[in-house]
C-alpha cells in the first residue's frame, strides 16, 4: 500500500521570524496594567502510557513448521481457493519422519484430501493422519511400487494438451471428441456436456511402451476432481485407464511440489518431480507440453501442444499428419534409445535418450552448428559424451 506523507511547512514562519529580527527596535509605549481574574484550575487528564503489545504465540505444531511460506497471491493464478492447498517442505518431511520422497509427497496429497473433506478440522490431527497413511504405504495414485522400482524405463505422460484436449472451442467440441460426460449442474441449471479429444496414437503409444517393458505414469497438474472425472470415462482395451496393467501410477495437482533452496535449486512454481517415481533420475523421462511445470530438463521431452479443435478442422495435410505422428515419433525415440542402452552396458536409459530432451537438443544443435556434423552423428556423439549436455539451466 502506498502511503502519502504529510510534511508541515515552516517556511513562512521562518521568514517572518527572520524579518522581525532584522527590523530596528521601536520606542515602547507603556501599556496600562491588565488585571487577570482568577479562574478555576484546569485539570488535564493524564494519558496512560500505552501498554506493550503482547508477543503473539509462535505456532510450533509440526503441521506449521513443515509448511512452506505461502506464495504471494499475484504469483499464483489459483490463489483464493477455498481449500487448504499448502505446500510442505518435502526434504524436511523426509528427514523428520524417515520417509522416502514418494511417501513424503503422498503425505501432502493425503493432507489436502483430509482438509477438503473436513475444512474445519484440526490441522495437526489431519497432518498426523496423513503421516500415518504415508508411512503405511497408502498411495492414492494407485502405484505399483515393485513395478516402478524394477522397470528398465519409465515414461511419464502429461495429460492436458499432451494426451488429450478438454478445452476445445464450444462450436467444435460436440463433433470432435472421444469422451463426453455431463458436468454437475450449478444453481439449478442443467449441467453442460464436457468433451475430451484424445491425441491420435495415444493407445498405440501406451501399448508399445508396455510391450518394451516400460512403466507408464500419468501425471496432470490439473485439479484432482476434473482429472478423475475424465479417468472414470476413459478406457484402454475396455478397461478404465487407471486400472489398466500398462499404467503404473496416476498423479494430479496435489502431487506437485515446491522446493526451497536449502534442498537444491529453488522450485517456485508448483511442479512435477520425477524423483517420486525414479529417485536416481536414470530411468524416467516426462513427455509434457508445458516446461513451466517442470524442473528436471535433462529428463524432459517437450511435446508440441495437441489442440483437438485444430486437428479436427485443419485443411492442411502436413499439420494433420504431424498431429497423428507426434506420439509415434516419441515412442520411436524411446525404442531407439533402449537399443542403444542395451548395446552399451553401463549406459542408462536417460543418457541414451538424452539427445531428445530439452537440454540434450540444445547440445545436439550446438554440435551440428559448431562441428558440421549431421543431426544423426551429433546424436551419436552426445550419447558417447553425455557430459557435454548441461546438467540444468
Amino acid at each position: 500500500m502506498l502511503r502519502t506523507a504529510v510534511i508541515p511547512s515552516f517556511l513562512a514562519l521562518t521568514i517572518a521570524s527572520l524579518g522581525a529580527c532584522t527590523q530596528p527596535a521601536a520606542t515602547a509605549t507603556p501599556e496600562p496594567p491588565v488585571r487577570i481574574e482568577p479562574t478555576a484550575p484546569q485539570l488535564v487528564a493524564e494519558t496512560p502510557a500505552p501498554e506493550s503489545e503482547p508477543t503473539p504465540a509462535v505456532d510450533t505444531r509440526e503441521v506449521t513448521t513443515m509448511t512452506l511460506p505461502p506464495r504471494p497471491d499475484w504469483t499464483d493464478k489459483y490463489a483464493g481457493s477455498a481449500h487448504d492447498e499448502r505446500f510442505f517442505d518435502i526434504a524436511a518431511l523426509m528427514q523428520a519422519h524417515d520417509l522416502d520422497r514418494a511417501r513424503a509427497v503422498e503425505l501432502q496429497n493425503h493432507f489436502r484430501d483430509l482438509t477438503r473433506a473436513d475444512p474445519r478440522g484440526d490441522r495437526q490431527a489431519q497432518y498426523d493422519e496423513a503421516l500415518r497413511r504415508a508411512k503405511a504405504g497408502e498411495f492414492e495414485d494407485g502405484r505399483d511400487p515393485r513395478r516402478l522400482a524394477t522397470a528398465p524405463f519409465i515414461v511419464v505422460f502429461d495429460l492436458d494438451d499432451t494426451l488429450y484436449d478438454q478445452y476445445m472451442e464450444p462450436a467444435i467440441a460436440p463433433s470432435c471428441h472421444d469422451i463426453a460426460w455431463a458436468e454437475e449442474p450449478s444453481s439449478g441449471a442443467k449441467g453442460k456436456q464436457h468433451f475430451v479429444k484424445l491425441t491420435p496414437g495415444w493407445a498405440d503409444a501406451i501399448h508399445r511402451i508396455h510391450a518394451l517393458g516400460g512403466a507408464v505414469v500419468l501425471f496432470s497438474a490439473n485439479a484432482d476432481d476434473l482429472c478423475y472425472a475424465n479417468f472414470t470415462r476413459w478406457e484402454l482395451d475396455g478397461v478404465p485407464i487407471t486400472e489398466h496393467p500398462a499404467i503404473a501410477a496416476v498423479m494430479t495437482n496435489s502431487h506437485l511440489v515446491l522446493q526451497p533452496k536449502h534442498a537444491g535449486s529453488p522450485v517456485v512454481e508448483p511442479s512435477k518431480d520425477l524423483r517420486i517415481v525414479d529417485p536416481e533420475l536414470t530411468r524416467a523421462i516426462i513427455v509434457d507440453d508445458n516446461p513451466l511445470r517442470l524442473f528436471q530438463f535433462r529428463n524432459t521431452r517437450v511435446f508440441q501442444k495437441f489442440k483437438g479443435g485444430a486437428y479436427c478442422t485443419t485443411k492442411d495435410p502436413a499439420a494433420k499428419r504431424a498431429y497423428e505422428q507426434a506420439l509415434k515419433v516419441v515412442v520411436d525415440e524411446i525404442e531407439g534409445s533402449l537399443r542403444y542402452a542395451k548395446a552399451h552396458p553401463g549406459v542408462s536409459f536417460v543418457d541414451a535418450y538424452l539427445p531428445y530432451t530439452t537440454l540434450g537438443r540444445i547440445a545436439v544443435d550446438w554440435l551440428v552448428s559448431g562441428t558440421g556434423r549431421t543431426p544423426a552423428k551429433a546424436i551419436a556423439y552426445l550419447r558417447q559424451h553425455p557430459e557435454l549436455a548441461s546438467p540444468k539451466f
